[in-house]
């Protein structure tokens, strides 16, 4: 049965801007050709380290979610651990309850945002008319 993961891939600042999506492309074959299925690729950017890691000073982040053969997590590992260019590798199982707690009350803020939204609009327009009969009552005194 396939599960859904999330990994971290930390790779190496050496790798220039122009061949990382080459590097990440490779990376996420390598998810697939274990029978994985890639659902969602971030970028999270280049940081600099608190403290060198394999000599190192900085890395790119990639956030990689896909679905994936639990027994095979271990393998997916060790496929990275001897990689170059990839700095460290985290992978942990994404929880499907907590992900749909999340998604239900991203929609209840955006409901609420949007009904504040409404209400503040609504308001504007009544001040607005509000200055404009003001206005033309100054205007006629």
């Amino acid at each position: 049965m396939l599960s859904k993961y999330e990994a971290l891939f930390i790779f190496s600042g050496s790798v220039k801007e122009e061949a990382l999506d080459n590097v990440i492309a490779a990376s996420t074959a390598e998810i697939e050709k274990l029978g994985g299925t890639i659902q969602q690729i971030d970028k999270l950017g280049r940081k600099t380290f608190a403290r060198p890691l394999k000599k190192a000073e900085h890395g790119t982040y990639v956030k990689v979610r896909f679905s994936f053969d639990g027994q095979l997590v271990d393998k997916l590992r060790l496929r990275f651990k001897h990689n170059e260019d990839c700095l460290r590798l985290q992978i942990v199982k994404r929880n499907e309850r907590i992900e749909a707690a999340k998604a239900a009350d991203d929609a209840r803020r955006a409901r609420f945002k949007a009904s504040a939204d409404a209400a503040a609009a609504k308001a504007a327009a009544q001040a607005d008319a509000t200055n404009a009969a003001l206005a033309a009552a100054a205007e006629t005194v």
